[in-house]
């Protein structure tokens, strides 16, 4: 159990570092990854195809809404275990994960398929770009297996600390992506469809890694197939309950980007809804990093948390959310000085119109980035330590409860201007609630300490 130990001895800032680098590196590769392939789309067919590809986020963010609510809480759960170093619990969570992806992943995929043309009429495909979409979003939902297994598989070896395998099998997905995204768009010609593709087989290339892992002896817990054979209740309601505020969090992602394309699509049409595909894009490379973040510090509060260790669950919560904050003021900085370029790189170079709406818009979307890590970090420990009424009130209020009303409101008194600002607003008082409940926990922690003293 070396890295049970190292988790619950060694300096905070360090192991953060270390458990947190790998999984940030991986997210940032994904999100840079889905930016190519707007870019290569974008140059390669055009607006109105990056446009389709925009609207067919929708339905991928809820496909990976359902593989968080395995993934997040199979691998919360497992530190959880580890933490009273119970293995057995561990591995039965594991193999109950594995079966429960399988099941999730194949009831996915029939009605997926069987719903795609209305589920993009429902997410703002129109006759110009309904085409695109339908082409991209099948080959996506027909490989929805390879990607829910991947996500559960590879957080479960991130639950358990090895922060740089998880990493290793992210990286090789990514990679893969990458290279067959250029062979397949610019040799092979395939548009879209070869975007879908590429990814679908960088997802298989992750899942195989990480099985492969998890049945080997270097892992402190195993995939087996006594745990897989049957489900049992109180592993799956475990499993779900830590994963629901995840689970929230991406299909509220989900339904903002349905009425992001709507709205968009009202106000300014294609060009509109492709602005906003180059900042959601941007924006993922901000969020994901953060995320990874929260990964890697995830076994450090569950297992501290379960022994009850508050002193070094403090400190971490203290420590992820400066760093996550130093970072988003970074970014902040970045975005608001090379927007021009940012946007030009997506296709804004050869459309004037998607210049001169994407440029000041993006600006306007990113006002509010230096808090966000302060709320996406905050909500996360809730999850983290198993507190899921509080986590999943954090993970709605922003995206749920402030955001989607803002973008529906907003346009109606500033015009196009009203979207992109419903994102700083709701991301401020979003933070600033996330405040009110981290100060209250802290105060729990600090009297919980005294106790044990």
């Amino acid at each position: 159990m070396e890295i049970a130990e190292k988790i619950k001895t060694q300096s905070i800032p360090k192991l953060i570092v270390g458990l947190s680098a790998p999984a940030i590196l991986s997210l940032l590769l994904n999100a840079l990854n889905t930016g190519i392939d707007g870019m290569f789309v974008a140059k390669s067919v055009g607006t109105t195809a990056l446009s389709a590809v925009t609207i067919s986020f929708g339905i991928v963010l809820i496909i990976q809404a359902l593989s968080m609510l395995i993934a997040a809480g199979s691998s919360a759960a497992i530190a959880l275990k580890l933490g009273k170093n119970d293995k057995d619990s561990a591995e039965k969570i594991i193999g109950n994960a594995f079966m429960f992806s399988i099941l999730l992943s194949l009831a996915t995929t029939l009605v997926g398929l069987l719903t795609v043309k209305p589920l993009l009429s429902l997410y703002g495909a129109n006759p110009e770009n309904i085409g695109y979409a339908k082409e991209y979003i099948t080959v996506i939902i027909s490989g929805s297996f390879f990607f829910i297994t991947a996500q559960a598989m590879n957080n479960c070896v991130k639950g358990m600390g090895y922060a740089k395998r998880a990493f290793i099998n992210s990286l090789s997905s990514v990679v893969t992506n990458t290279i067959l995204d250029a062979v397949f768009i610019f040799v092979f010609k395939w548009g879209v469809f070869g975007a879908a593709l590429s990814t679908v087989i960088g997802n298989s290339v992750c899942m195989l890694l990480a099985i492969q892992f998890l049945c080997s002896k270097k892992c402190i817990a195993n995939l087996k197939i006594r745990n897989i054979r049957r489900l049992d209740k109180g592993t799956i309601k475990n499993i779900l309950s830590l994963g629901l505020p995840a689970c929230i969090m991406q299909f509220a992602l989900s339904l903002v980007s349905l009425t992001f394309n709507h709205v968009a699509a009202f106000y300014g049409g294609n060009v509109a809804v492709a602005s906003y595909g180059i900042m959601y894009n941007i924006m993922m490379m901000v969020y994901m990093p953060i995320i990874g973040l929260g990964q890697g510090i995830q076994p450090i509060f569950g297992y501290n948390y379960s022994s009850e260790n508050y002193a070094r669950v403090k400190k971490t919560l203290k420590c992820s959310i400066t760093y996550a904050t130093v970072f988003a003021v970074v970014m902040f900085i970045l975005i608001e000085i090379f927007s021009g370029t940012i946007v030009r790189a997506f296709g804004g170079a050869n459309d004037s119109a998607l210049a001169d709406m994407a440029i000041p818009g993006m600006r306007l979307f990113s006002l509010m980035i230096p808090v966000v890590g302060f709320q996406m970090i905050g909500a996360n420990y809730f999850q983290y330590v198993g507190k899921v009424k509080q986590s999943v009130i954090l993970s709605a209020l922003r995206q749920l409860i402030l955001l989607i009303p803002f973008v529906l409101f907003f346009p109606f008194v500033l015009g196009i201007n009203g979207i992109w600002l419903a994102t700083p607003i709701a991301d401020f008082i979003a933070f600033i609630i996330t405040a009110i409940f981290i100060r209250q926990e802290v105060h729990i922690i600090n009297s919980q300490s005294i106790l044990l003293a």
